[in-house]
């Protein structure tokens, strides 16, 4: 049974690996089920419910932006009001991260005792970070999506198979549909971003896409993008250590349990979990 524990363990990386390039589609919809049930089936079994209400009240809203983000035809505004949405909801989860951490410095150094050093200190700064992380990983993996479709939708992207149907237009942002400002001379011009491809979006836009979304490639053309140019400051680097830090995240609510069940079945198939007569 050990073997079969530490085998399952070193092919599971290289496995989730060439899962995700090969069959990307079964890939997200495994990885967004799992995350997004399998942490209230425990939190529900175990009395958390204070955890259930927020999962819940998140869910609704993020299930009503994307019948937005997913709904033909496509409102002119609903790009720009989904990225908002996904952004905001970005910024709460890393502010919460932000402040789990802090405070998790806070009792590891034991700064106050009497305080910090205490079990409900330590409970607490574990909790904040938590939900600073799962909630991230969530909004993260559905701006994926949400930002998928609303560019296969308007055409100047294709889905991950097929190329764009449209040419995309030096003045209109791919990702959101809006307009770059570059006609009208009075019009305030919002931030824009370059890939090296010469290609160009909004800058927050852009930013959505690679950095909150991690995806390493322009939206129009898929070229592959250097996220080392979004660095612009200490907090972008910061904001690029959360987004790993939700990557690890990933692994303890999604693929762990699933590893756990998956030996579970292959230890009943061998009649390995029955008792020794």
């Amino acid at each position: 049974m050990f073997l079969i524990f530490i085998g399952v363990l070193a092919m599971l990386p290289s496995t989730v690996k060439f899962w995700r390039q090969h069959h990307p589609t079964s890939y997200r919809l495994v990885s967004m089920g799992s995350i997004s049930l399998i942490p209230p089936y425990f939190a529900l079994g175990n009395g958390y419910y204070r955890f259930v209400v927020v999962w819940l009240v998140y869910t609704v809203l993020n299930l009503y932006v994307l019948y937005l983000a997913t709904r033909q035809p496509l409102q002119a505004r609903t790009p720009r009001r989904v990225y908002q949405w996904f952004a905001l909801i970005n910024k709460l989860s890393y502010g919460v991260f932000v402040v789990g951490f802090v405070l998790f410095l806070l009792s590891f150094f034991n700064v106050a005792p009497g305080l910090t050093d205490t079990e409900s200190f330590l409970s607490l700064c574990l909790l904040i970070l938590f939900y600073g992380l799962y909630f991230g990983l969530m909004s993260r993996d559905l701006v994926g999506l949400c930002t998928d479709k609303i560019a296969a939708t308007l055409g100047y992207s294709g889905s991950e198979r097929h190329l764009p149907t449209k040419t995309l237009p030096h003045d209109v942002c791919c990702i959101c549909g809006d307009g770059l400002g570059n006609e009208d001379a009075d019009a305030v011009r919002e931030p824009t971003h370059k890939l090296s491809c010469q290609h160009v979006f909004h800058a927050t836009c852009i930013r959505g896409w690679c950095v909150v979304g991690k995806k390493d490639m322009c939206p129009f053309c898929r070229e592959k993008v250097d996220l080392e140019t979004f660095k612009q400051n200490p907090w972008d680097k910061q904001e690029l250590f959360y987004v790993t830090a939700i990557e690890y995240m990933r692994f303890f609510v999604s693929w762990q349990p699933l590893t756990v069940l998956f030996l579970t079945g292959i230890y009943w198939v061998l009649g390995l979990n029955r008792p020794a007569n």
